[in-house]
């Protein structure tokens, strides 16, 4: 078992090394993703006026560059661009390819994204912390919130990633899965807080939001790293990131299995 282990974590660390290579050879490509998660950035200075010298649904100003900073944090952190490299490999045929290998294609898919996540992080992090400091925003300090965080962190990319993926598998049935990109981040936008934090949506709508995995994956982990969540709210939220992960997993198994058998009677 431990020689099994010691094959798998080597097999990680080429997949991930090879991904951050490529990330930083293609430099210009980095810098385009950068600048086009900064929408956060701009709601922030929106909420920031509209917030001026009153409390809005219980967010003051300071609340509001808080949630805003740390949308574009999480945000940045877990970035997915998945169904576009699957539904080009399924449509194009080139997925044959990563079948003869003795690792699994979503194992490729996953490395590629950690190794972006570790090459864009240090950049990521800076602009949060600069932001905190220009606008003299304290975080919570308490031991237990940031590993907590990076737990939320890294369910909130699984989840995300998954559904994405899930979405991507689809091209073993359609034309063109991208076409769903469109709706996917409408929903990813609106219901996951990226221009207004899910407690401030109608009362009557704000748990149902609160429960899908859009929420769960932008608007929770927000939530924690500024101290919004709080006690039991912690443990609900971490364990319906859990939940969803499990759902997702299953869902994606399941959509392999069912396209790949697709894939292999066209004979491609």
């Amino acid at each position: 078992m431990m020689v099994a282990l010691a094959a798998w974590a080597s097999v990680a660390k080429y997949l991930i090394r090879t991904s951050v290579l490529v990330t930083i050879v293609y430099r210009a490509q980095l810098v385009v993703w950068l600048i086009s998660g900064v929408a956060p950035l701009f709601m922030m200075m929106i909420w920031w006026e509209l917030s001026r010298d009153k409390v809005i649904g219980g967010y003051s100003t300071s609340d509001f560059i808080a949630y805003f900073l740390g949308i574009y944090l999480v945000r940045q952190l877990t970035a997915v661009w998945v169904i576009f490299v699957l539904n080009d490999e399924i449509r194009q045929g080139t997925l044959s390819g990563r079948l003869l290998k003795p690792v699994a294609p979503f194992w490729f898919h996953v490395a590629e994204h950690v190794g972006h996540v570790l090459v864009r992080a240090p950049i990521v992090v800076t602009v949060f912390c600069l932001g905190s400091v220009l606008f003299t925003i304290t975080l919570p300090d308490e031991f237990w919130r940031f590993p907590s965080f990076l737990v939320s962190l890294i369910l909130a990319w699984t989840i995300i990633f998954h559904i994405y993926y899930c979405v991507g598998l689809l091209a073993f049935w359609m034309a063109n899965s991208i076409a769903l990109d469109a709706m996917v981040w409408s929903m990813y936008t609106v219901l996951g807080g990226m221009l207004i934090p899910v407690d401030l949506f109608p009362e009557a709508t704000r748990w149902l939001v609160a429960m899908l995995p859009f929420s769960a994956s932008l608007d929770f982990p927000v939530k924690l790293l500024i101290g919004k969540a709080v006690g039991i709210e912690v443990v609900s939220g971490i364990a319906l990131q859990v939940v969803w992960v499990a759902i997702l997993v299953m869902c994606r198994r399941a959509l392999w299995r069912r396209g790949l058998e697709r894939f292999s009677g066209a004979g491609i």
